[in-house]
């Protein structure tokens, strides 16, 4: 897997590992990245001869002055060796992450816990713990969630119905305190319509009708279809998906339609 990288990237020699004491190689240019591989140019290479990047021959050296110039694969590590066949020089790409580094996403127990087969859900129960309690009553009409650090609005059900997809995009971008029982200083353009998965985060699948954790503090929350910010793409725009908090399910809903609405926002 490559990574993705965007703007300019600066690649430098680390270290020599050919026979000379000080490498004849030198790294003149690295342009910006062009579908995951890096521009590097040089000159001083061994004339005329194959460069090889991570193992790879991927040009020529100019048979006049040693210049040349490629494309490379970004490595895992984001360090790199190119070699003429004489000497070998590393050479980090800035600017660049790397995938060994990254610590993998942390995915949360589902709720699970009844098992209908060995290695279900139910009795492997993977995923990270919830905290206990899981949600913090804010007083001040939201409520934090600890599991995922997002910011809801406690009241589950601010517009009193159900309304379409494009309203609740626009009353989510003026929602501010004073509204919906806040009074959390927040400003407009702090709440938003949750996504897919910031909404489905919500879910217990140990629980039907709602679909909820026991004791959270929501109010208003109804056993229905509530809208997410997700559209359907590529196969509709139209489309949208929604979240069922009677069944835990994720169907799609077209956005003609009217469905109930729930806010989040980043937490501080």
């Amino acid at each position: 897997m490559k990574k993705i990288i965007g703007g300019m990237v600066i690649v430098s020699a680390l270290a020599i590992l050919g026979h000379s004491a000080q490498a004849a190689i030198t790294i003149r240019v690295a342009e910006e990245v062009q579908d995951s591989r890096a521009f590097i140019k040089g000159i001083g290479a061994t004339r005329g001869a194959p460069i090889t990047w991570e193992g790879v021959v991927v040009t020529t050296a100019n048979s006049g002055n040693g210049s040349f110039s490629l494309f490379g694969n970004l490595p895992d590590d984001c360090t790199g060796e190119l070699s003429d066949g004489n000497e070998t020089i590393r050479i980090t790409i800035n600017d660049c992450v790397a995938i060994a580094g990254l610590e993998p996403a942390p995915v949360a127990k589902t709720g699970q816990t009844v098992s209908v087969a060995p290695g279900d859900d139910g009795a492997l129960r993977k995923g990270v713990t919830w905290p206990n309690p899981r949600f913090t009553d804010n007083n001040n009409g939201t409520v934090t969630d600890k599991l995922t650090g997002l910011i809801w609005l406690k009241n589950a059900n601010c517009l009193q119905g159900i309304r379409g997809w494009q309203e609740v995009l626009q009353f989510a971008n003026s929602l501010a305190s004073g509204a919906c029982g806040l009074s959390d200083g927040s400003r407009s353009g702090d709440w938003r319509v949750p996504n897919r998965n910031e909404l489905a985060s919500l879910l217990d699948l140990s629980k039907r009708t709602p679909a909820l954790p026991t004791g959270h503090p929501f109010t208003n929350f109804q056993v229905d279809k509530y809208w997410t910010s997700t559209s359907f793409v590529p196969f509709s725009a139209a489309n949208v998906w929604l979240v069922d908090f009677s069944d835990g399910s994720l169907p799609i809903g077209t956005i003609v339609n009217f469905r109930y609405s729930q806010f989040v926002r980043d937490g501080s």
